[in-house]
């Protein structure tokens, strides 16, 4: 780089110190600032970075020009969220680790059959990102072989007919390293196209091609609406032990969540509203729970629930503790083998249920209203429900209802995916609040009578996507461009760790809430801990009084076992808490 380039920067320097959070060190690196006005000053200033700093690319639209990110642990964010346009010909690929890639948009522009973001490394971070009208084969497309990558708080959308045939996000699982992606809090909206199997899935995980690949990917707290003109496939997985959750499709009728390949996968959580449901294809050893179906394969032209059987596939699919309120076809074909309908919660006031063959599944537990369409000899209670719909607008089990603490126990282990923080003994329910540790005192049905609706909800657009946009946090991110919990609520939040799983060390942020006022209102007893699953502490991150705003901390479990963690967050009282997956 030359003197007269690094003139054309301007960069801050923050020293290295070391601040005391109790019993262990939080350590500040070394730190710039640059700030950069050409992608060739921004590309220069990625080369010559050292760990930790910040480059940010002032406003503007810049055409035509491509980067490479391959310096470990930097940030390359707008100047201001969104503020930065990327278009025409871009091509952005990130080949090293721990980059934050955050506050870009792209709106305008054709690249062909590339991909418009690559990446090599691993636990690097998307997030703040827009894509609306691009041409390009592919959006976002993370390599085979890399770990521990983040997209997040991203939207997607409007990808032409012209453009050349890709999905929105690829995840390329390796043969023998899994790679814990994540992809949360992300809309996908508005695919224009002919609809039917097109090839441009909203996610993909995987090829068919590597179906036996293990990936461990999660989704979760993504939205979907009106995608299935560009795929019939919104979030389609073709590879191994993979956690669907906490979705949200609407107004969304032609496209489903599918099990297209691969075995040894589960979804929970999800809301299936105006949408197409779940079809399961060349796959066994699916788990379906907690999930909600309300008007969903109505309107379009999928269904609620969708069989597709290709021999020798159809084995061992689970569908346990799921919600049916006045839902198109459940489609169960024929050919499924040493299936399970267990607990589930049918309502339908006119047509049939079900359709195709009930042989090869075993039924136990369910309770429906209606007529079923299909013969079932046992295991399914004709009952009405009860239902009433919460102030989280889904419907819920009343005091009156049938299905209070009626379910069966006759149905297989859950699927408990290695290192993934997932809920194999269905111990919350459709809003993440407490059920029953007995099988038997479940209720029937996705919800929980007698706990409040928890934070899991049906998701509208102002809970996902760049802040920009209207997203959470609207406004708010810190000096790395990512979102800022500041904002959203006064009370204490623990937010989720990253990355996580983690290999040895995780980096836990939280909010400490300003007081109404008083004495001592300036700040507030704050305690973090992390215990193990036997109640053990086994390490404690802050304790005592500390100022409001935004701290975060290193948890380095290097002493420690490979396993699952609860760190929780208590500020005058309130306590949070969240899972860690130590993975040696």
């Amino acid at each position: 780089m030359t003197g007269s380039t690094w003139r054309a920067l301007t960069r801050i320097r923050f020293t290295a110190h070391v601040i005391l959070i109790g019993a262990l060190p939080l350590v500040v690196n070394s730190q710039s600032v640059v700030n950069v006005a050409t992608i060739q000053q921004l590309q220069a200033a990625i080369d010559g970075a050292s760990a930790g700093d910040v480059l940010v690319l002032a406003n503007g639209t810049y055409m035509n020009s491509s980067l490479t990110i391959g310096t470990n642990n930097i940030t390359v964010r707008a100047a201001t969220p969104g503020g930065v346009l990327l278009n025409g010909t871009q091509s952005i690929t990130i080949t090293g680790s721990d980059v934050t890639f955050s506050g870009f948009q792209f709106t305008s522009g054709d690249i062909g059959t590339a991909y418009l973001i690559t990446v090599y490394g691993s636990r690097n971070k998307l997030t703040q990102l827009n894509v609306n009208g691009y041409s390009a084969k592919k959006y976002i497309h993370l390599d085979l072989g890399t770990q521990y990558n983040e997209i997040s708080y991203c939207n997607f959308q409007n990808k032409p007919t012209t453009a050349p045939i890709g999905n929105l996000i690829h995840i390329a699982p390796d043969m023998s390293v899994p790679g814990y992606h994540t992809i949360r809090y992300c809309s996908f909206q508005h695919m224009p196209g002919a609809g039917g199997d097109n090839g441009n899935e909203c996610i993909r995980i995987s090829n068919g091609a590597t179906s036996t690949y293990v990936s461990r990917t999660i989704v979760e707290h993504c939205y979907f609406e009106d995608t299935g003109m560009g795929d019939s496939e919104a979030l389609s997985v073709k590879c191994r032990e993979n956690v669907l959750r906490y979705n949200t499709f609407k107004n969304n009728p032609n496209a489903m969540m599918v099990f297209r390949n691969g075995d040894d996968n589960i979804a929970y959580g999800n809301f299936f509203i105006d949408a197409g449901g779940v079809r399961v294809k060349e796959a066994n050893n699916i788990y379906c729970y907690n999930n909600y179906f309300e008007r969903s394969g109505i309107g379009g032209t999928m269904n609620a629930v969708t069989y597709v059987y290709i021999s020798p596939n159809l084995k061992n699919i689970n569908f346990l503790h799921n919600t049916f309120v006045e839902c198109g076809m459940i489609d169960l074909s024929s050919g499924a083998t040493n299936n399970t309908w267990a607990n589930n919660l049918f309502k339908k006031s006119s047509g049939s249920i079900f359709a195709g063959s009930s042989a090869g599944i075993s039924w136990a537990g369910n309770m429906y209203s209606g007529t079923l369409g299909i013969s079932i000899p046992s295991g399914m209670t004709s009952a009405e429900p009860a239902l009433v719909k919460n102030a989280q607008g889904y419907y819920e089990l009343s005091a009156s209802s049938p299905a209070i603490n009626a379910s069966s126990a006759s149905y297989p282990a859950t699927l408990d995916i290695a290192n993934v923080d997932d809920d194999p003994s269905l111990l919350s329910d459709i809003g993440g609040q407490v059920r029953p540790a007995s099988a038997t005192l479940k209720d029937v049905g996705c919800d929980e009578y007698g706990v409040n609706p928890g934070a899991n909800r049906p998701l509208a657009l102002t809970d996902v996507g760049p802040s920009y946009l209207g997203g959470p946090s609207t406004g708010v991110l810190d000096d790395r461009g990512e979102r800022s919990p500041a904002m959203l609520s006064s009370g204490c939040i623990l937010e989720e760790c990253f990355p996580n799983p983690f290999n040895p060390s995780t980096v836990v942020r939280y909010q400490v809430p300003a007081l109404s006022g008083g004495e001592g209102s300036g700040v507030n007893m704050v305690e973090l801990r992390v215990y193990d699953l036997l109640g053990r502490e086994v390490a404690v991150l802050a304790s005592g009084m500390q100022q409001p705003g935004i701290h975060s901390v290193v948890f380095d479990a290097s002493g420690l076992a490979s396993g699952m963690f609860l760190c929780r967050l208590t500020v005058d009282g309130k306590s949070q808490t969240r899972k860690l997956i130590l993975s040696k």
